[in-house]
């Protein structure tokens, strides 16, 4: 399976499954400063109610086309920080 494939959606992936879609949901989640476990901690919880359910494995991806893009930072506690919340403070 190429990147591509999984990355935007297309006849064969729904686009709740691609990977951008679940960037932004991911994006969403984060209110606050937040580490992978306490993120992933929200994705499990928020399962059973949301369309969107990714595995840890698209949950990391998913952060990977967010940190690409500027989207979040990370902290040198390995947080991960909206960069939108930077430009608040």
């Amino acid at each position: 399976m190429n990147t591509q494939t999984i990355l935007l959606p297309h006849k064969h992936i729904r686009f709740s499954n691609s990977l951008v879609a679940i960037a932004g949901y991911i994006r969403t989640i984060i209110d606050e400063p937040i580490s992978i476990d306490e993120l992933w901690l929200k994705v499990e919880q928020r399962k059973n109610t949301e369309l969107i359910k990714p595995s840890f494995t698209q949950l990391i991806f998913s952060i990977d086309i967010l940190f690409c893009i500027k989207q979040i930072i990370v902290d040198e506690e390995g947080r991960i920080i909206l960069t939108t919340q930077i430009d608040n403070k």
